[in-house]
């Protein structure tokens, strides 16, 4: 209906086309949400998924030290690697490189074989609490955590690291630590802790240490361009849905509007093609109060449903992950990922397993 309703500045032709293609694509995705939501039901199964979700990011962690030696480093062989992973360079423009202030420092973001540091920080949020079902020893387990907490800080994104604080937050308010953990269990997360603030110094370097922080405080800048451009985009997408507010302008429908709805000065804040920073947002903009009061509902009922079902492990762990990799889609809203649908439907399958529920704890 917002096709009707509130068309775009093209013609009609091709604005069904881009919804058709559009619908296409989400549909596509939740296959990626309903095969682990109906196939992950035993302890068996859970301890398989995080067993190959655990790998693959630790492939990407051995991935980044290529991509970090390499930037101090080059290696013959690197370019061609990258290149299998990364067909077009274009795609890599100013994600390579660590930009804080007004000029570029001598780091490198990893991020893996992604094309983006932040969709790798995004993957590795699904990765870490899965972490807890691989039922590995704890020697093994504590050194994949340390191993993709380092990661997810050297990607340097800062949507990861907010989206990664929020999961903890909830972590640590579907089972608080200190009801259970004991003098080792204190010790190994003080080890952890350490471990990691002592890899990030090595990569670092001890004059650069107080670069994680000026990332963060970056995130205020009203002078940094990532800001910028997640902001204009923001603000386009509410004036979308302010002129379509019941059934939106249309699924895939907002670059069309993103031109005449933008103030001036953010009409160069987006690349080829704009969209929503902001999934939620996203929602409300291309299917109004409609769309968004069942995208509403569905995370309302799930998260009710967490509650009741939090002593669960494998709900507990599925609750956080997916807690994180959909709190960082409030900075980009690129939906097609397959792991962000995969989270979605491991949170589905816990809380839909019947069976025993068991599992080596965080």
């Amino acid at each position: 209906w917002g096709l009707l309703t509130a068309p775009g500045a093209v013609a009609r032709g091709e604005a069904v086309l881009r919804y058709f293609k559009q619908f296409a694509q989400l549909a596509v995705m939740m296959a990626f949400m309903v095969w682990p939501a109906l196939w992950v039901r035993g302890q068996s199964r859970w301890r398989a998924v995080a067993r190959v979700v655990v790998v693959a990011a630790l492939l990407q962690a051995g991935y980044g030290v290529l991509q970090f030696v390499h930037w101090y480093r080059p290696l013959p062989f690197f370019p061609t690697l990258d290149g299998i992973f990364t067909s077009n360079p274009s795609i890599l423009a100013g994600s390579q490189q660590l930009h804080i202030g007004d000029g570029f420092r001598d780091l490198p973001r990893l991020r893996g074989t992604l094309c983006e540091p932040l969709y790798l920080g995004n993957f590795l949020l699904l990765a870490l609490p899965l972490v807890a079902l691989t039922d590995w020893r704890r020697l093994w387990r504590f050194s994949a955590t340390l191993a993709l907490v380092v990661l997810i800080v050297l990607t340097w994104s800062r949507g990861a690291w907010l989206a990664g604080t929020g999961a903890m937050v909830l972590a640590l308010a579907l089972d608080p630590p200190w009801r259970r953990m004991d003098r080792r269990q204190l010790l190994g997360v003080a080890a952890l802790a350490a471990g990691v603030l002592g890899l990030v110094a090595l990569a670092l370097g001890p004059e650069r240490l107080g670069l994680p922080l000026e990332r963060v405080a970056q995130s205020f800048s009203r002078r940094d361009w990532s800001n910028l451009t997640r902001l204009y985009s923001m603000q386009a997408a509410w004036r979308a849905f302010l002129i379509s507010p019941v059934v939106g302008v249309g699924w895939g429908q907002y670059a069309w509007h993103f031109p005449v709805l933008v103030d001036p000065a953010g009409l160069q804040s987006q690349f080829t093609w704009p969209v929503v920073n902001n999934f939620p947002l996203r929602i409300l903009a291309e299917t109004g109060l409609l769309g968004f009061g069942v995208f509403a509902a569905i995370a309302g009922t799930m998260t009710r449903a967490v509650g009741r079902m939090r002593r669960v492990l494998p709900v507990r762990v599925a609750a956080v992950a997916c807690c994180g990799v959909w709190l960082q889609l409030l900075f980009f809203s690129q939906y097609n990922l397959p792991h962000i649908w995969v989270a979605a439907g491991l949170l589905l399958a816990a809380l839909a397993d019947t069976g025993p529920k068991q599992g080596a704890g965080i």
